[in-house]
């Protein structure tokens, strides 16, 4: 996919399609006081500065929106919808209709077909829809097998709550697994939301994964895309120390330097930011960048990304000196502690938002 190629639709499956290879984030966007203080390092943005960000996105044409339950307890999804009607409202009617994708968390204590519609029909109501157009099985770490919860969707969509399934953190077999599952059951798998960067490229696990998505038709949505700074103008040593994906990924500083200075020596040829170089490698691949902004000018760096095209050389040179750290090599039980964590944090965002301190007054 050539990012260059900004009026050839990219077709996502079960009708549903994107005018620009770009997804936009929420992961920031709850109100609670917990993500102000903790989840958010740098607070929570504000109602006019969120609006801002989705008029920006949306009169450029980008459409795909992700957000998901576990985000601020849902306020994230509330958020968002609010948002999105009221850009919808100012923009016209040329521009593609707005696609909102969101997530089912599946910790341990939910385990029936009524745990997945509920919390569905709980994310379409704080969204302000009734249909979800892509709703996404957040991990695939459960004691119940993925193509119970694909059954589940099935179930959803005959009752018009969901247009497509996707699937999060999901490896070539949990993949194909689902695909399958998904057409026993009459519902259309069509992407794969993972980490997906320079920083993994060259894990055996991603690429296993990315040659299945190919086969079956899955879209990648790649999230972390920057490394949350790891391959951005501006990395200090003291910014690395606080980096969590270079804990997570286990990276020195010095690891990251030869593709660092690669990524600048491309940028300053297109003169571009390293960020962009970053997300324009990713949609060189054929992947959709999952990005998020906390304001208009992340929103319009953002979409700089999208002016240029990488030439093979350079996305050749780039290939060569990516990582190999995959999440999807992470233990399973490093990954039920991550899901079991969320829906605690969850739980409690959520039990704020039910007692009326959904949101607080930074966030106003």
């Amino acid at each position: 996919m050539s990012p260059s190629r900004q009026n050839e639709p990219i077709v996502l499956g079960a009708g549903l399609q994107l005018q620009l290879p770009l997804a936009i984030g929420t992961l920031q966007w709850g109100t609670t006081a917990l993500d102000h203080s903790i989840i958010n390092s740098k607070g929570c943005i504000t109602e006019e500065e969120a609006q801002a960000i989705t008029d920006e996105f949306r009169s450029s044409g980008v459409s795909l929106f992700d957000t998901a339950e576990g985000y601020g307890g849902g306020t994230s999804e509330k958020r968002l919808g609010r948002c999105i009607a009221a850009s919808d409202d100012k923009t016209n009617d040329t521009l593609p209709k707005a696609l909102l994708m969101t997530k089912f968390l599946p910790v341990f204590w939910r385990f029936g077909h009524s745990s997945f519609e509920c919390a569905l029909r709980a994310s379409n109501q704080r969204m302000g829809i009734d249909c979800c157009p892509i709703y996404l099985l957040h991990s695939p770490v459960h004691w119940r097998p993925v193509e119970y919860w694909v059954e589940s969707a099935g179930i959803c969509k005959r009752k018009g709550l969901l247009t497509a399934l996707g699937l999060s953190n999901c490896n070539a077999e949990q993949v194909r697994r689902a695909v399958v599952a998904g057409e026993k059951y009459g519902v259309d798998v069509i992407v794969n939301q993972v980490h997906y960067s320079l920083l993994c490229y060259n894990s055996k696990a991603l690429r296993d994964m990315e040659a299945v998505c190919k086969e079956l038709g899955v879209a990648i949505v790649a999230y972390s895309p920057i490394g949350q700074g790891l391959l951005t103008d501006g990395l200090s040593t003291e910014l690395f120390s606080k980096n969590k994906p270079a804990r997570m990924f286990r990276v020195t500083y010095d690891d990251i330097q030869p593709l660092r200075a690669c990524i600048k020596k491309v940028a300053d040829n297109h003169g571009a930011t390293m960020a962009q170089v970053a997300l324009n490698w990713c949609a060189s691949k054929g992947t959709v960048p999952l990005v998020g902004c906390r304001s208009v000018k992340q929103a319009k760096d953002t979409l700089g990304a999208l002016n240029f095209n990488l030439s093979e050389e350079e996305v050749t040179e780039l290939d060569e000196l990516a990582l190999e750290r995959s999440t999807l090599e992470s233990p399973g039980w490093r990954r039920a502690i991550f899901v079991s964590l969320a829906g605690v944090i969850m739980t409690i965002c959520r039990s704020l938002d039910w007692i009326g301190y959904g949101m607080i007054q930074q966030a106003k």
